[in-house]
C-alpha cells in the first residue's frame, strides 16, 4: 500500500489542497477520487486544522428566505447582532422601480396570494389606497377578526385555485 494508491493519506497533499488551494473537503474528495468522509477522517488523523465555517463558505446563505405565519415570504439578516427582515415583495418592487419609488409605499399583491411575488402581480399603493383596497377604511392594521374574515372571503373566491 503506497501513498500514490491512497493519496488522501498524504499529509502535505491534503494540507496543500485544503489550505493553499482553498478547496473544500468535497472538492478534495473529487480530486482524490474518494469520499468527503475519507478526506475529513484523514485530515483529523493528521491533525490538519479546519477553517472556520464562515471562512470556508463565505457566500453560504445563513438566513434563507422563509414564510411568515401570515403567508408572506421574507428574507432576514443578522448583522452585528441586530436582526432585520424585509418582504420579498418589497425587494422585487425595489428592483423593478427603485428604492425611492417604493420607500413610502405599500406593496399590494393584486391576486391576494401573498407568496406570489411576480412583478406583474405587485403594485405600489399609498397607505390609504392599500387600506381601501382591503376594505379597512383608513385603518391599515385590521383586527385579527377582520383578517380572518378577509382571508375566509378570499379563500371562498378561490385565491389558491
Amino acid at each position: 500500500m503506497t501513498d500514490s494508491e491512497y493519496p488522501w493519506r498524504d499529509e502535505s497533499l491534503l494540507y496543500e489542497l485544503y489550505w493553499e488551494q482553498e478547496l473544500s473537503t468535497v472538492k478534495i474528495a473529487d480530486v482524490l477520487r474518494c469520499t468527503q468522509q475519507t478526506v475529513s477522517k484523514w485530515m483529523q488523523k493528521l491533525d490538519i486544522p479546519r477553517r472556520d465555517a464562515r471562512e470556508a463558505a463565505p457566500n453560504r446563505r445563513r438566513h434563507p428566505a422563509v414564510f411568515t405565519d401570515r403567508g408572506y415570504v421574507i428574507c432576514a439578516t443578522n448583522y452585528r447582532g441586530t436582526t432585520d427582515s424585509v418582504g420579498i415583495h418589497r425587494l422585487v418592487m425595489v428592483a423593478e422601480r427603485g428604492f425611492d419609488a417604493v420607500a413610502d409605499k405599500h406593496v399590494h399583491h393584486k391576486n391576494g396570494v401573498r407568496w406570489d411575488n411576480r412583478p406583474e402581480n405587485l403594485e405600489l399603493l399609498s397607505h390609504s389606497e392599500h387600506a381601501e383596497r382591503h376594505g379597512f377604511g383608513s385603518e391599515i392594521k385590521p383586527t385579527d377578526h377582520d383578517w380572518d374574515v378577509s382571508d375566509r372571503e378570499r379563500d371562498e373566491q378561490g385565491r389558491f385555485k
